[in-house]
């Protein structure tokens, strides 16, 4: 076949006769691997070819080509050089299965390496977050007293099991956060709004097995990444707590969460039905304003969870009180003094 050539030395024109010769392009004198041979361009008018590791070598064939010839010569590569060679349809199906296997990875893995953390690290991480709180942490005696007594009731910590950490946090917003090592922060804000020590119980007895069943590490690995929770657990706290309050959790995380949550109240003879009308109450709210809408955002759809609340109410059981009220006021007014004073503050800002 004839065609032009360009030998990328001088910018000398050649007419010359080109032919194949086993698996080289005999280009006038020249034998070149058809290996080094690339497209640079094809339309209906001419083909053009360059050399790997020659930049200005171009041959330059018009249209049309022998099929048998052209069949031979490299092809333009469109997406890439094994796409190409499977065909695009091909190479969606293997694009889309290894997709696949990479979020059956990534949705499996936190849960088979969470227990492999020493819980150790967990326990140092979860003081250095709730530390981070700073002077947002309440310190009220009986209040850490009537606090401590609901965790027991809740939750025994029987079997070796550690006890959980419960520490209130003087912020006005309805919340409550299940931290790594056994830690978990109730926001003042959902202690003023939940007037029901059984409500509330209820709340962190979800929290509590979120911590038995180290979901928060699984939250943790997921949302960082391995390399994030080395630092993390070698003392880069770094992040600030209240970012990590807000981990997210799967469905199935929650799921497990609510059924050991109803079977915890069910074990201490605790109401759930009273846990089942603060849901119920929390769904009706809606709104950025609302002062829930974090604890929502992070949490399953709470008309469900009330349903599944409210089912778990077994007639004749006997149940009572997870605190006693004067208890349960002690842990609402642990923290008044701040609040009462941006309320105030609040309040002389919009009269101005």
């Amino acid at each position: 076949m004839r065609a032009v050539y360009y030998d990328g030395v001088t910018a000398d024109r050649h007419d010359i006769d080109v032919g194949l010769d086993g698996e080289s392009l005999q280009v006038g004198t020249d034998r070149v691997p058809l290996a080094e041979l690339a497209v640079t361009d094809e339309d209906k008018e001419r083909l053009v070819l360059s050399r790997a590791g020659s930049a200005g070598w171009r041959l330059i064939f018009e249209q049309p080509i022998d099929p048998e010839f052209r069949a031979r010569l490299p092809h333009p590569t469109r997406y890439g050089s094994w796409i190409d060679r499977i065909g695009l349809a091909k190479a969606s199906l293997v694009l889309a299965a290894v997709a696949a296997g990479v979020l059956v990875i990534g949705y499996a893995a936190p849960a088979i390496i969470a227990p492999l953390v020493p819980e150790s690290w967990e326990r140092n991480l979860g003081t250095a977050m709730v530390g981070d709180f700073g002077d947002n942490a309440c310190r009220n005696p009986a209040a850490s007293r009537a606090l401590a007594a609901m965790s027991r009731r809740i939750d025994p910590a029987t079997g070796g099991r550690a006890p959980i950490t419960m520490t209130l946090i003087d912020v006005g917003i309805f919340n409550a956060a299940a931290l790594p090592g056994g830690q978990i922060v109730i926001f003042d804000g959902a202690l003023r709004d939940t007037k029901n020590p059984d409500a509330m119980a209820g709340i962190l007895a979800h929290e509590m097995a979120h911590v038995r069943r180290r979901h928060v590490t699984q939250a943790l690995i997921r949302e960082l990444g391995i390399g994030a929770l080395i630092r993390l657990f070698a003392g880069d706290v770094g992040a600030n707590a209240q970012q990590l309050v807000s981990l997210s959790y799967t469905r199935a995380n929650e799921y497990e969460a609510d059924g050991d949550a109803i079977a915890a109240l069910g074990r201490a003879r605790i109401d759930p039905r009273p846990t089942a009308e603060l849901f119920r109450e929390l769904d009706k709210e809606d709104g950025p304003d609302f002062a829930a809408a974090e604890f929502l955002n992070s949490h399953p759809a709470s008309g469900d969870r009330a349903k599944r609340f409210a089912a778990a109410y077994r007639p004749g059981t006997g149940y009572s009180p997870v605190i006693s009220a004067s208890d349960y006021k002690a842990m609402r007014d642990a923290c008044p003094l701040k609040h009462d004073a941006e309320r105030e503050k609040e309040e002389a800002e919009k009269g101005r």
